[in-house]
């Protein structure tokens, strides 16, 4: 129903394909595998950390997304905030078909992480096993120590990077070479030969695959038209009216100074200081707010009342922060993102 687009899709025929994210198995829609949403990993891993639980976030991106900043900004917040994340680099050998040698020219992407001090590893990731066994040993260092880790998977596309690209770009050796190492066609036999498969079994499992496949496609043939409705539409993109309870809370908020004029900017520090106080899931994060208090000192003494937890200097990353602020809304945080520079 969602790769047909159909209002019972799980973002209501809004978006197709893998553009979706589901909450009840922890997946956060994918930004076309580039650097932005390894930010927003940043974020889940923060809320993982402030919560104190023993859990990771995992974001991945292809060799042409380490080129953007978004993928340095969302590394280097990562090591600096001690965060337990799993960035992963899927090194197919061309960024669509843009081959490595124009792409970088370090030797392995995996080089990087010295650069922002954590530790790194280069794997064949084509090896089922392999992946397996690495992902969930990092796994256990990164919630152990609290500390990201960089994944460099060589890998490779037997396809396009999309329908309509092809691959006349790619050399022809490339895929025989390629196709010894298939992951599926190597496991398989690999299962064969040490007892655990037979091709009878092999055989039925296959049979299995196609007749769910088939069994969904059907479903998802038979959704009704899409109908617009401007009401619904409306409701899914603002939030709603809180409750006169919640509203209340804000009424009996102390404040000395209540209905005296004041400075736009201790109106600010003010009401983020009420903030702060009614909700405890708040974190402020931005250049320079905690022990200095900010470029405009608004969040001057807020650090020694609410701690560095919440009150987070930022390295100069506005779009890492900004990713790791939707992170945190995702995992039920609120979250305020200060910018010092000016905006014209």
């Amino acid at each position: 129903m969602q790769w047909q687009g159909a209002q019972e899709g799980y973002s209501k025929g809004r978006e197709r394909s893998f553009h979706f994210g589901n909450s009840e198995h922890h997946i956060c829609g994918m930004i076309s595998h580039l650097g932005p949403q390894l930010a927003i990993a940043d974020g889940v891993a923060l809320a993982h950390k402030l919560k104190k639980e023993k859990k990771v976030s995992l974001a991945f991106t292809g060799d042409g997304g380490t080129s953007e900043g978004d993928f340095h900004e969302a590394l280097n917040v990562a090591a600096v905030w001690d965060l337990p994340v799993i960035f992963i680099i899927e090194n197919n050998g061309y960024g669509l078909s843009t081959p490595v040698n124009e792409q970088y020219r370090c030797i392995s992407l995996v080089d990087k992480a010295k650069g922002y001090g954590m530790e790194g590893v280069q794997i064949d990731g084509n090896n089922l096993l392999t992946v397996y066994d690495t992902i969930r040993g990092i796994k256990e260092y990164c919630i152990k120590h609290q500390k990201p880790f960089l994944v460099e998977c060589m890998t490779f596309r037997m396809r396009g990077h999309e329908e309509a690209s092809g691959t006349k770009y790619v050399p022809q050796d490339l895929f025989r070479l390629w196709e010894q190492k298939d992951p599926i066609k190597n496991y398989e036999q690999y299962l064969i030969e040490t007892g655990v498969l037979d091709e009878t079994t092999v055989t039925a499992i296959r049979n299995e695959f196609k007749e769910k496949i088939e069994s969904e496609l059907a479903m998802g043939f038979e959704t009704r038209p899409v109908q617009a409705n401007t009401e619904e539409e409306l409701e899914d993109v603002f939030a709603a009216k809180p409750a006169m309870q919640d509203v209340k809370v804000l009424d009996r908020l102390e404040d000395s100074n209540a209905g005296s004029e004041k400075r736009l900017i201790d109106a600010i520090s003010e009401g983020l200081k009420q903030s702060m106080q009614q909700h405890s899931n708040l974190v402020l994060m931005g250049q320079d707010i905690a022990e200095y208090g900010g470029a405009f000192k608004i969040t001057e003494g807020f650090v020694q009342e609410f701690g560095k937890e919440r009150v987070r200097n930022t390295p100069l990353c506005e779009s890492a922060i900004v990713g790791a602020a939707l992170g945190l809304s995702l995992k039920g945080f609120k979250s305020m993102m200060e910018c010092s520079l000016p905006i014209l």
